[in-house]
């Protein structure tokens, strides 16, 4: 198992109906900026954001992810990918917004 990277990883946030949904509008936001997507490029979060934001953020960070976060139930974790490296995703009407780019830690066999 490879030792944890530091690295900047883009946070969105959205209201949608389940994780495949989310996935989903994401996905197709994506391809309308020519950018294909698999599971491996996000981490599609619903359920105990708190813990699974802490997978990738010190507790500082999470707090203000989350406090960003307001009402929305969908955080989104982007991967370092083609998609991390689009400067205008998400695109206007994708039900996204980016709540910013943290610097984090990534398991690279993960």
């Amino acid at each position: 198992m490879g030792e944890r990277q530091n690295t900047i990883l883009p946070v969105l946030s959205g209201s949608f109906e389940s994780q495949p949904a989310a996935f989903d509008a994401l996905a197709y936001s994506a391809k309308t900026m020519g950018i294909l997507i698999g599971a491996w490029d996000v981490d599609v979060i619903r359920e105990v954001p708190d813990v699974r934001l802490a997978h990738y953020f010190r507790p500082a960070i999470v707090a203000r992810i989350q406090d960003l976060q307001a009402e929305d139930d969908t955080v989104v974790v982007i991967k370092p990918s083609a998609l991390s490296a689009a400067p205008m995703f998400p695109p206007d009407g994708s039900g996204f917004r980016l709540l910013g780019r943290f610097a984090g830690l990534l398991d690279p066999d993960a």
